[in-house]
């Protein structure tokens, strides 16, 4: 069984106000594509309630770095009570989607993904020997590579929510 070292548990994003969702979930899917990941969708639940729409949707893409080790970053949204807005810009119309959104992300670094070390216990001992010793650096790279990905859909997002903040009564 491949190993998976936690490195991003719970980080939280959230925002209430206007956005639009359709573009939300496109730019979560272009950041993905951009970087290399492929898509794996896990679930996309849409409810109507008294108070407006609930959406739950949750993808877990990955990323093959080498032959070794892949990134799986977990991300889920939750937008409550979201209604449509219309909503008047430069003497313009735009229909919008106006609720609370909560984005939540995990990310795992995968080792060993073709299970190569684990067919007899002496070859797993040699893995953890090869992972703390000779191949740490490697390792302290995928790290850092896999936390950069992260924070920086991280920030793309706040940065998007926070235009759709900023640009409201524009």
């Amino acid at each position: 069984m491949p190993e998976r070292k936690l490195l991003v548990s719970d980080l939280t994003l959230e925002y209430e106000g206007l956005f639009d969702c359709a573009d939300l979930f496109r730019l979560i899917d272009d950041w993905f594509k951009q970087n290399g990941y492929d898509k794996n969708e896990i679930k996309h639940i849409e409810k109507v309630r008294e108070k407006g729409k609930f959406i739950d949707y949750e993808i877990a893409p990955f990323k093959k770095v080498s032959d070794y080790a892949q990134y799986d970053i977990d991300v889920r949204v939750l937008v409550n009570n979201m209604t449509n807005a219309d909503v008047t810009k430069n003497k313009q119309k735009l229909q919008l989607n106006k609720g609370k959104v909560t984005i939540i992300f995990n990310a795992l670094l995968v080792t060993d993904v073709s299970e190569r070390w684990e067919s007899k216990p002496f070859f797993f001992f040699l893995r953890v020997l090869f992972d703390k010793f000779i191949h740490k650096r490697y390792i302290e790279q995928y790290d850092k590579g896999l936390m950069t990905d992260v924070q920086n859909l991280h920030t793309e997002l706040k940065g998007y929510l926070n235009l759709s903040r900023h640009t409201q009564g524009s």
